[in-house]
């Protein structure tokens, strides 16, 4: 086998994926005969910036930037305070892991996923909830088939129950090497519900463990109706007091049509402490109007997000950030589980307002020089540029679509250069107030 070339280059000033790395490793035979993995998730690798998942991917990066003659790359302030929290005896126990062996481990993780190390950070965050409740609907089209692939048959379509199914696995997968304190998944109509605790165990022990129990519970073909507003009101009211993140994965409308959803959204802005108390739409359709709801809800309420599959939200970011920002699969699967706790970065990558440099440092988990950061701005405003304004349903241009498509950043760089977080800056204040006035 030959030789790996270097994982990053420097082209036009700006450090990225090398072409001919990727070129290698998509060659690449998969473990058992199984096809290659590609070297990248991110939609257009070669305009990103690049992802550096761990500390070999980290030492890669400063290699090349030696060899380009460029200074030393240094860590974020996010990913800095995250391996200080690592080095924690008691965080490292909670983890399943010992300080020696959760730096490696979960930077192994990943790089599996293509998780940007930054990103860490937020994950930390999990351990402050008392309970991370997954609600599944098993309503009977959940039977339906999606447009997504199935990851074990690459060939084949599929359903709704197990695109839910995989996705909550991946989820927990990630949560396995970060502290948590309790996993639980319940669904809309059967009573079953399935209490995961970590007990002292590593993270393999238990996702051996975690995935035979979620199997046995998919392993029985969904069938009922969708009382989603009935089971999010039990849920709250069970949760009353506590702190709790909590994900719907769903595929259509509530029972009780218009009127459910208009309930799940006053449910939503009325619930006590949002802030310790986020909420999760994960739509598993290929009938965008049967989720509309979702992202009303996600609209309206606050500390509440709405994810589609990776590739639908892949699409969306690249359109909304541009092709400078690499969203990977494992940047999307992170946001699926703590970007409803994260308003001012993770969920307002649709807002069509760019990150400030030090958001886009402590996301990616590098420091940026400024020809990086300027190449993801000028990126982002060439995307807004080409961004096409929506229709109402009377055929009128949106207003708010307008807004975002017609806000002049470029005259505010400095200040995007300059300030910890967009909101702070004068011009992302004025817009918001525009867009809900």
């Amino acid at each position: 086998m030959a030789d790996a070339p270097k994982k990053y280059v420097k082209i036009n000033g700006v450090m990225k994926l090398n072409p001919e790395y990727k070129t290698w490793k998509d060659a690449q035979s998969g473990a058992g005969g199984a096809p290659p993995a590609p070297a990248t998730t991110v939609v257009n690798s070669a305009q990103a910036l690049p992802i550096v998942t761990n500390m070999d991917d980290y030492e890669q990066l400063n290699d090349s930037a030696q060899a380009a003659g460029d200074p030393e790359i240094p860590l974020s302030e996010s990913t800095n305070a995250t391996i200080g929290m690592m080095q924690e005896p008691e965080i490292c126990v909670d983890a399943g892991m010992t300080p020696d062996t959760m730096v490696d481990e979960l930077g192994a993780i990943l790089n599996k996923y293509e998780v940007p190390m930054g990103l860490m950070n937020k994950l930390m965050m999990i351990s402050e909830f008392d309970a991370l409740e997954f609600i599944v609907d098993d309503s009977g089209s959940m039977t339906l088939q999606t447009d997504s692939v199935d990851p074990k048959n690459p060939g084949r379509k599929q359903t709704r129950w197990q695109e839910a199914q995989n996705r909550l696995k991946e989820m927990v997968e990630v949560l396995a090497y970060v502290p948590f304190q309790e996993i639980v998944v319940i669904f809309l109509n059967r009573r079953d519900r399935l209490s995961l605790k970590r007990n002292g165990r590593d993270p393999k022990t238990f996702l051996a463990d975690a995935f035979q129990q979620i199997d046995r519970l998919f392993g029985q073909s969904p069938s009922g109706g969708t009382p989603a507003y009935e089971k999010l009101q039990e849920s709250m009211a069970m949760g009353a007091g506590k702190s709790v993140s909590r994900y719907f994965f769903g595929d259509g409308i509530p029972n009780g049509g218009a009127p459910a959803q208009a309930a799940i959204v006053k449910l939503l802005m009325q619930r006590p402490n949002p802030e310790q108390n986020p909420m999760t739409f994960l739509s598993c359709t290929n009938e965008d109007e049967a989720v509309e709801w979702m992202k009303d809800a996600e609209e309206m309420a606050p500390y509440c997000a709405e994810f589609d599959d990776f590739s639908d939200e892949a699409a969306e970011v690249l359109r909304d950030q541009g092709p400078a920002l690499p969203f990977s699969k494992g940047f999307w699967l992170v946001c699926t589980l703590v970007a409803a706790s994260n308003p001012d970065d993770l969920d307002a990558m649709d807002e069509s307002v760019p990150f400030t440099k030090a958001t886009l440092d402590n996301l990616l988990g590098i420091e940026h020089n400024e020809t990086s950061y300027k190449y993801y701005f000028d990126s982002f405003v060439q995307a807004q540029a080409s961004r096409v304004v929506e229709k109402d349903s009377y055929g009128r241009p949106k207003k708010t679509d307008e807004l975002k498509k017609n806000m002049n950043w470029q005259q505010h760089y400095t200040e995007f250069l300059r300030a910890p977080v967009a909101k702070q800056i004068p011009a992302v204040q004025t817009l918001k107030q525009q867009l809900v006035s």
